[in-house]
C-alpha cells in the first residue's frame, strides 16, 4: 500500500513534466474534454470522463455496469442468480513519455459488484449439506438464498495503458486501452437455507435444527474459501473516446 501511494506521489509531482526543471515553459493544458465510452471485463460497460490538469496529466472519472442472470446447480441445491456489477472509479493519467503510454494510479470509489441468487430444492429431489445426503420435504420444501458482496466499497486500483483521452494537439478521437488490477479484497458469501430437509427417518426443520444450521454454516465457510482467490480483480479495458 506505501508503494501505491508513492507511485501517486510521484505521478502528482513528476507529471508537471521534467522539462521545467530545464526552465522551459510548459504548454497550457487542453481546455477540452474528453469522453470514452468502455468494455471493460470483468466490471462491465461503462463510461469515463477526462480532464486535463497538465501538459502530461488528466483526471479522469468513471462507472461500470452491467447485469446477467443464469441458473446453475450446487450440490443439487437449484441457484437462479443474478450478477450485478455497479462501479465507480477515478483516476489519474500521467503521460511520461508525452504519448499516448500511461500510468493511472486511482480509487474504485464505489463498488456495488454483488451477485443475489434464489436457492431452491424441489419437492422430494436429493443434495448435499455439509457431509449429508438429504431430501427435500415435500410439504415444506427447501429454500434460501446466497448473496455474494464486496465488504470494501471503496479499493485502490492501478492501471497502465496505451491512448489519452484528451489528445494535446488537433485530434479529436482516440481508442484507449488498459489492463490494471483493483485491490478489492475478497468477497463475502452468506447462505441462508428455510424449509424442512428429510434423513431416512424423519425430516427436520433447516432454519431451528442445531446440527443442519451447523452444515449450513460449513457450507457458506466452503464458499468463501472458494472466494478467497478475488482478492486482487484484473481489469482489461478497451474504448473509443471523442474530445469536445
Amino acid at each position: 500500500m506505501k508503494t501505491f501511494f508513492t507511485l501517486w506521489l510521484v505521478c502528482l509531482v513528476v507529471g508537471a513534466d521534467s522539462r521545467a526543471a530545464a526552465g522551459q515553459a510548459l504548454s497550457p493544458p487542453s481546455s477540452h474534454v474528453g469522453v470514452a465510452f468502455t468494455l471493460a471485463p470483468p466490471l462491465g460497460l461503462g463510461a469515463d470522463v477526462a480532464v486535463p490538469v497538465g501538459e502530461r496529466v488528466n483526471v479522469r472519472g468513471g462507472f461500470s455496469v452491467f447485469g446477467f442472470s443464469h441458473d446453475f446447480d450446487d450440490e443439487d441445491i437449484k441457484l437462479a442468480a443474478q450478477l450485478k456489477l455497479r462501479s465507480v472509479s477515478a483516476h489519474l493519467d500521467w503521460f511520461p513519455f508525452g504519448g499516448g503510454f500511461h500510468l493511472s494510479p486511482g480509487l474504485m470509489l464505489y463498488d456495488g459488484n454483488a451477485v443475489d441468487a434464489n436457492a431452491l430444492v424441489p419437492r422430494g429431489e436429493t443434495f448435499d449439506l455439509g457431509n449429508r445426503t438429504l431430501t427435500s420435504d415435500p410439504s415444506n420444501p427447501v429454500t434460501g438464498t446466497l448473496v455474494v458482496s464486496f465488504k470494501k466499497k471503496v479499493a485502490p486500483s492501478l492501471r497502465l495503458g496505451w491512448g489519452n483521452m484528451v489528445p494535446r494537439g488537433n485530434r479529436r478521437w482516440s481508442i484507449p486501452f488498459e489492463i490494471g488490477v483493483v485491490f478489492s479484497g475478497a468477497p463475502t458469501a452468506v447462505f441462508n437455507l428455510e424449509g424442512s430437509a428429510c434423513g431416512r427417518t424423519m425430516c427436520r426443520n433447516i432454519a431451528t435444527d442445531p446440527q443442519l444450521q451447523a452444515d449450513v454454516q460449513t457450507e457458506q465457510q466452503q464458499i468463501n474459501d472458494d472466494l478467497s482467490v478475488l482478492k486482487v480483480i484484473p481489469v482489461i479495458s478497451l474504448g473509443f473516446s471523442v474530445t469536445f
